[in-house]
């Protein structure tokens, strides 16, 4: 039997409860659910639209309770029964007491002592959703159950069987566009956080979530649910909609809960589909970059947000009933603290399950969703910080400093007062010391060996960019990436008929000036003259327009390999004068690496020290050099394009000025040979990290040096 968490027992609750009699309400609806071929109830009242999940020794004594005889008696039965034992008497009246506070019946009785504690705990609940609960601000604005009763026979074939092969079909088409034109898609993310296009994006990310919302909600009435409520989340003052459609819990077929919990992301893969469409067919306008705003929001951050199981949305719920789990995010909780008091304190704790899937399930979702909290709510401190510093510190220091202290007095109080550690209570007040005094003094006191990891390009020693010397049709490609070339070897033609024509003409007109000089020789030796200076001018011009001609074939300018050549593909599409075509290159191999004002200050890198460069493709794969050259001065325009996230880099900087938020310092690096039998494989223009030793320092002096350059940062912008 299990009571409802957060109760407080009572000596006197059999005496004050055994007498009375209590009935059920008629109005509550129960289903019966399969969690992991073990069967639940799921209890909802229909007037508050609360639900409560009972297993099945509680739902037996739920359906025992009768107005016509009293609890003391339910209870005796089922003791005879063998449903319960003697020592469960006192879990039986706060079972029952549970269902009284869910509002499922009714007791007169008035327990002061514990009212005033449930009070209490509502006042300071109440106290600390007042001082960060503007952050997530809950505003419901309507009931929508109504509408959506009227209008629902307009959204019924989105859930048929023939609109599912019709939105596989738009996905597999939208697919298909998508790869074919992934360099322009990736392009446009250059201006994607510019200032001027981040209210069109605000803007458009509150229409998408209202489509996400009504599609939860009409999946929802699609399978006979109440839809009570919708409103606005302020998540950080950005408005987001929200939708109560918690009657899915009762839905007994798993199918229309996991279709009721993708109906938003269903809808909004519709509208993404739609975009990618609109953005192919229109050129440069607002429409166009409207449908690729649209696109952005309604997939990609669609996909980060609302299917992260870690977080309490889409995802959640949809991993929580595939794994048949309810309630994952508190019993894996239980279940992590569970571990934790059986290796530290030698508690003898019940196991969750004799399944090692479910118990590695449980402990794996319990570590991630805690360091995830832990990850939100320093970034949310961050963004506090940085929107609006004195009162953003304030709140940050008060949230953060709020966190550990409870925690620290939670766990002081179990380990010292509570009866499950009093049989070991000297390894547990060793626990607390280790937590409270050893442990924060090793973070202050003992070096911690560390390490910087720069981000790098991998060059050659000698770069040669071939361009073309003349416009024309890419005719030809004759050689490969990777491939050996000679000089003067050619890469590839090109076609022009207009300078065919020149030579055509400017040959044309030397023949016949020459046949009118030869004609004046004799008796116009003046115009003869004439006709020469003529036959020279187009002489040269014959000579410039071969010359130009001879240009479009492209051959290479030195020895060495090729990298970043036009492929066949490319066979049709017109090359300006100036344009790259390929890029040669020879030498041993070489990294460009960039460092921060702090990694370069923590790992104090020289000229002549050996450094690791791993490939990021490969990061075990490391290769010894070393450092040739470091500029003297730091600077915020970063020329490594592919370094940056314009180029799918790390490196963060502004779409409209290329510049970084910080200087950056270059580092040259010169990398060893790898040895024959290495499986190391280097390729021109792939990025890695390179590994440089930085000074051992303890961790807390790390934290502070970090914090006080973020403290920094913040009051210089």
């Amino acid at each position: 039997m299990s009571g409802t968490p957060g109760q407080v027992a009572s000596p006197s609750l059999a005496d004050k409860l055994g007498r009375v009699r209590v009935g059920l309400r008629d109005d509550l609806e129960v289903s019966r659910h399969l969690f992991r071929e073990a069967p639940s109830y799921v209890i909802r009242d229909p007037i508050t639209f609360q639900s409560q999940k009972l297993q099945p020794a509680d739902y037996e004594i739920f359906v025992r309770i009768d107005p016509s005889r009293s609890l003391s008696d339910i209870f005796e039965d089922l003791r005879q029964q063998g449903k319960v034992a003697a020592e469960d008497e006192e879990q039986f009246y706060l079972f029952v007491m549970g269902l009284h506070r869910l509002g499922f019946l009714r007791l007169p009785i008035s327990d002061d002592k514990l009212l005033f504690r449930r009070y209490e705990m509502k006042k300071r609940a109440r106290r600390k959703e007042k001082l960060m609960g503007f952050l997530f601000l809950r505003i419901p604005l309507w009931n929508p159950n109504a509408f959506l009763e009227r209008t629902i026979r307009y959204t019924r074939p989105l859930y048929g069987k023939a609109f599912l092969v019709l939105w596989l079909a738009l996905m597999g088409f939208a697919g298909f566009v998508v790869v074919r034109n992934w360099a322009q898609l990736a392009e446009p993310l250059q201006g994607l956080l510019a200032t001027r296009n981040l209210v069109v994006m605000w803007l458009t990310l509150i229409v998408l979530k209202v489509f996400h919302e009504f599609g939860h909600a009409y999946a929802c009435k699609h399978y006979g649910g109440h839809v009570p409520e919708m409103g606005i989340y302020l998540i950080l003052f950005t408005p987001c909609a929200y939708v109560d459609a918690t009657s899915s819990w009762g839905f007994t077929r798993r199918r229309e809960r996991l279709i009721v919990c993708l109906g938003g992301m269903y809808v909004e893969s519709i509208i993404a589909a739609l975009a990618v469409f609109v953005w192919a067919l229109t050129g440069p306008s607002l429409i166009h970059s409207l449908a690729y705003n649209v696109m952005f929001l309604a997939s990609v951050v669609t996909a980060l947000f609302n299917i992260n199981p870690l977080m309490r949305f889409d995802g959640y719920y949809i991993l929580s009933d595939l794994t048949e789990v309810p309630n994952l995010r508190g019993r894996s909780a239980r279940f992590v603290t569970d571990v934790l008091k059986r290796l530290i304190l030698r508690v003898p704790v019940t196991s969750e399950s004799a399944d090692w899937r479910l118990r590695t399930l449980l402990f794996t979702f319990g570590v991630a969703a805690t360091l995830y909290r832990m990850v939100l709510l320093l970034a949310i401190a961050a963004i506090l910080a940085s929107k609006m510093f004195v009162v953003g510190m304030a709140l940050a220091v008060f949230y953060l400093g709020s966190t550990v202290v409870t925690t620290l007095r939670k766990l002081t109080r179990y380990l010292w007062h509570a009866e499950e550690t009093a049989a070991m209570r000297g390894r547990a007040i060793a626990v607390s010391l280790l937590a409270l005094v050893a442990l924060p003094a090793a973070l202050v006191l003992v070096p911690v060996p560390a390490h910087v990891n720069a981000v790098g390009l991998l060059t050659t020693e000698h770069e040669t960019v071939v361009r073309a010397k003349a416009d024309g049709f890419l005719q030809g490609v004759a050689v490969e990436g990777g491939q050996h070339l000679h000089e003067g070897d050619l890469l590839m033609d090109l076609a022009n008929d207009a300078y065919l024509e020149d030579i055509a003409g400017n040959r044309a007109n030397l023949r016949a000036t020459e046949i009118r000089r030869e004609a004046y020789r004799i008796d116009e030796p003046d115009r003869a003259l004439q006709e020469e200076h003529r036959a020279e001018a187009f002489r040269l011009a014959l000579r410039h327009s071969r010359g130009r001609f001879a240009d479009l074939q492209v051959r290479a300018p030195e020895s060495g390999r090729i990298v970043n050549c036009l492929r066949e593909s490319d066979i049709g599409s017109f090359i300006e004068e100036g344009t790259p075509v390929a890029t040669i290159v020879s030498g041993r191999w070489r990294v460009r690496s960039i460092l921060t004002e702090e990694d370069l200050i923590s790992a104090a890198p020289r000229v002549g020290q050996t450094v690791q460069f791993r490939p990021r493709g490969g990061p075990s794969q490391a290769v010894d050099g070393v450092i040739v050259r470091i500029t003297p001065g730091g600077s915020r325009a970063v020329d490594l394009t592919t370094l940056t996230h314009l180029g799918g880099g790390d490196i963060a900087v502004n779409p409209e000025t290329g510049e970084a938020s910080e200087p950056y310092f270059e580092l040259t690096i010169d990398l060893e040979d790898p040895p024959p039998d290495s499986t190391v494989s280097f390729r021109h223009g792939m990025t890695g990290y390179v590994r440089l030793n930085a000074s051992a320092e303890p961790v807390a002096a790390t934290v502070y040096r970090r914090l006080s350059r973020f403290v920094n940062r913040l009051m210089q912008e």
